[in-house]
């Protein structure tokens, strides 16, 4: 009985085994396949299977899609599900149409210059040692005398690091007695401009700004450094606010001149950083909606670079020795001090200066103030009292005020020191000084005054005024007139110059009062990327006559020079040179001075003869190596270096033609131009029956990626396409209406940098 049933139930499933139909096997499909609403490829290879959808991990890749789930093997090639994509397949038009959210993509690090994660950086800091040099020789009067200038630098340990030290060296006539070795500066500085601040030990400055003299010293400095990044605005902006209930156009004016336009939706805006101002002036908004309407708001400002935006601060903290009679004779270090500073600005219309100072024999204390009043200028305050061994306590007082606008700018100050205020060195101040100082312009034509009134230390009295007109003179001259009187004596000058060319002038100078008389000059300077300079001059004052020569190169600049006196039988003859010493990678070469700016080491893959130009001037020419030196980089800031593509020859593709360079200062940096040679060809192709391959279709190198960018090489008619980047043997994927393709050739290396080949059959 048992095996009756267990027969009849194996009947039975046999039955329904045989009335179910067979399973279909998955079938390719080639489809259109939209992403997120964006077409990702025109011609998708996929498998098919009862409603559900596959592909091959490439084709994913090509979609930057992460596989979903574990492969399946279909037709012998692992393939991945979309069902978590949600497909929806478009019969009509053969689209098959996903959504993916973004966490399903595969991850992508954006460049802005065009490189891969793997190349080397396009700009990095050279290690190394550089010496700048400045000999002068001169002859004068039988004697002779020479004098070196050594800077001596080490640079690119690490970002920012800088160790320095200088001196003189001196050789033959020395009247002031003069050391002959004499060391100037010893330094080691570290600087951060994503921080904004800078280290020092060594030799140093006081960073007594406004409030207090600067004084040489050594030891140990730690403040805010704004020069490290020049792109940085400190100073408080104006701003603009307003609204819009529908979309419109925005016309911003700034003293009656256009400085820009926008659009914007429906909302609140706001304009702020706004372009090129300074001073007092006048923004105007004009503000045009779709209808026509238009409306214009007015505000008034003032900006001035004495004061700081709100929230904004600047510090010093210093201490050490100081330093007396730098450079001379009695170069000596003395006297302990401790300081500090600070700036903040409180407010966009007031900014706050202190500064402390505790030395041996002087003790001081610093306020001041930048305030704005009503819009109408800078209105400046500034207290000191000082208490010192020997001369007791003592006051300082200083008020100003100073405007800045379209029609002429004013400036007056009044700044008293009593006879026991000392500076932190143990000088006195003046007593009083008086300075005012005003401007305008009328057409072309500027007018410039000046007066100081000095009461010195001692109680001697100094009385300067100065008048100046400037004006130019049609297309290429330009006519000054400058007026002088100190303590009753009195000077005029009329000075024309014209410009002959970018690099040569022309100028004649008339002076009447002190030292009276006419002299003419005409001075070439040396072109940027090297070459000839001259000067000549002659006239009736003491200078007779000078003429001189120079060249610069890229080892350096020399120059000679001979000078006649009216009053000196001899004539003086001066022979100077300038340079640079640098040690880089381990090797010594010679090149042009360093100073305080930077210099690069331009590199184009050994590509030779290649002209290279700063901020789109012509600079340099690479030499066989590829490799060129640019000087004269400004540092902290943006340096536009480029390469002078139109001379490059044809097969050689460049990755990046200008590079924006902000190098640290004084300093060396390699900047590299991604450059390689590469081989095109027009390449024929058609299809087994022996017609062209239709224009529309797309080439790419198989088994991915494409010779001519993402979208693949785009075939014209006649079947030919133009393919970049060829290799000896090549494999291309061709997908069009035709369906997909498969077609190989090779390049032989004896052709040139573009051939013709063809025609080769795509193979399905």
């Amino acid at each position: 009985m048992r095996w009756r049933r267990v027969e009849a139930l194996l009947l039975a499933i046999g039955l329904c085994g045989a009335l179910t139909p067979a399973r279909a096997e998955p079938a390719p499909r080639l489809l259109e396949v939209w992403l997120n609403g964006e077409r990702v490829d025109g011609f998708a290879p996929l498998m098919e299977d009862d409603g559900r959808w596959y592909a091959t991990a490439e084709t994913l890749a090509r979609w930057r899609l992460r596989p979903a789930d574990p492969p399946r093997t279909i037709a012998g090639v692992a393939h991945h599900g979309l069902q978590n994509w949600s497909p929806r397949f478009d019969k009509a038009q053969q689209r098959l149409a996903l959504q993916a959210p973004p966490e399903q993509f595969l991850a992508q690090r954006l460049r802005l210059d065009g490189r891969s994660d793997s190349e080397a950086p396009l700009m990095e800091p050279l290690p190394g040692l550089a010496m700048d040099y400045s000999v002068n020789a001169e002859r004068s009067g039988g004697q002779s005398s020479t004098a070196a200038l050594l800077d001596l630098r080490g640079f690119g340990w690490s970002t920012g690091g800088l160790a320095r030290a200088s001196g003189v060296l001196r050789a033959g006539a020395n009247p002031a007695g003069l050391p002959r070795w004499q060391r100037l500066d010893t330094s080691l500085q570290h600087s951060d401009p994503n921080g904004l601040w800078r280290t020092s030990l060594g030799d140093a400055i006081t960073c007594g700004g406004e409030l207090a003299p600067a004084l040489r010293f050594a030891g140990a400095q730690y403040g805010t450094d704004f020069s490290l990044r020049p792109d940085l605005v400190t100073q408080p902006l104006p701003s603009v606010s307003g609204s819009a209930q529908v979309p419109s156009g925005v016309d911003l004016l700034i003293d009656n001149r256009p400085a820009g336009s926008a659009q914007v939706g429906p909302g609140n805006y706001t304009l702020d950083q706004l372009p090129g101002v300074t001073g007092a002036g006048e923004i105007r908004v004009v503000q045009r909606d779709l209808l026509g309407v238009e409306r214009v708001q007015v505000v008034p400002y003032y900006s001035s670079p004495r004061l700081l935006r709100q929230g904004l601060s600047e510090h010093c903290a210093e201490a050490g020795v100081l330093r007396r009679g730098y450079a001379s004779a009695s170069d000596t270090y003395g006297g302990g001090f401790i300081a500090g500073s600070l700036r903040h600005g409180l407010s966009d219309t007031l900014t706050l200066l202190g500064r402390a100072e505790a030395g041996q024999a002087v003790r001081a204390v610093h306020l001041g103030a930048h305030w704005v009043v009503a819009g109408a200028g800078v209105l400046s305050l500034q207290l000191g009292r000082s208490q010192a061994d020997g001369t007791g306590a003592g006051q300082r007082t200083a008020i100003g005020f100073e405007r800045v606008a379209r029609a002429g700018s004013l400036s007056a100050t009044i700044d008293t020191a009593g006879t026991g205020f000392r500076s932190l060195d143990g000088s006195r101040l003046p007593q009083r000084r008086t300075t005012l100082f005003a401007g305008t312009g009328i057409g072309q034509t500027s007018l410039s005054a000046g007066l100081v009134w000095q009461r010195g230390a001692q109680g001697q009295d100094t009385r300067v005024l100065t008048a100046g007109l400037q004006r130019r003179l049609g297309a290429h001259w330009h006519a000054g007139l400058s007026l002088y009187r100190r303590d009753g004596q009195f000077s005029a000058a009329l000075l024309l110059t014209r410009a002959l060319s970018p690099d040569t002038t022309l100028a004649a100078r008339a002076q009447a009062g002190a030292d009276a008389g006419l002299t003419v000059q005409a001075q070439r300077s040396e072109p940027d990327a090297g070459g000839l300079g001259w000067r000549l001059q002659g006239g009736s004052d003491a200078l007779s006559a000078l003429a001189g020569v120079s060249w610069l190169g890229q080892l350096g600049r020399v120059e000679a020079q001979a000078t006649k006196w009216r009053h000196d039988p001899e004539a003086h003859l001066r022979v100077a040179a300038q340079g640079g010493v640098l040690w880089i990678g381990g090797q010594p070469m010679l090149g042009r001075t360093i100073g305080e700016a930077a210099a690069a080491r331009v590199e184009i893959e050994g590509m030779g003869g290649v002209g290279v130009r700063l901020n789109h001037r012509d600079t340099a020419v690479t030499d066989a190596k590829g490799q060129a030196w640019v000087w004269g980089l400004q540092p902290w800031q943006e340096n536009t270096l480029g390469v002078a593509a139109d001379v490059l020859p044809l097969d050689v593709v460049l990755g990046v033609p200008e590079l924006q360079v902000r190098p640290p200062a004084q300093t060396v940096v390699r900047v590299r131009f991604p450059a390689r040679r590469t081989r095109s060809a027009l390449v024929s192709v058609r299809l087994p029956d022996g017609s062209p391959v239709p224009p529309g279709a797309r080439a790419y190198r198989a088994p991915g990626g494409a010779p001519a960018g993402d979208e693949g090489a785009p075939f014209a008619h006649g079947g030919q396409v133009w393919l970049t980047d060829l290799d000896d043997f090549n494999t291309l994927r061709v997908e069009g209406p035709q369906g997909l393709c498969r077609v190989s050739f090779a390049l032989a290396p004896t052709l040139g940098a573009a051939a013709t080949l063809g025609p080769f059959t795509c193979t399905p």
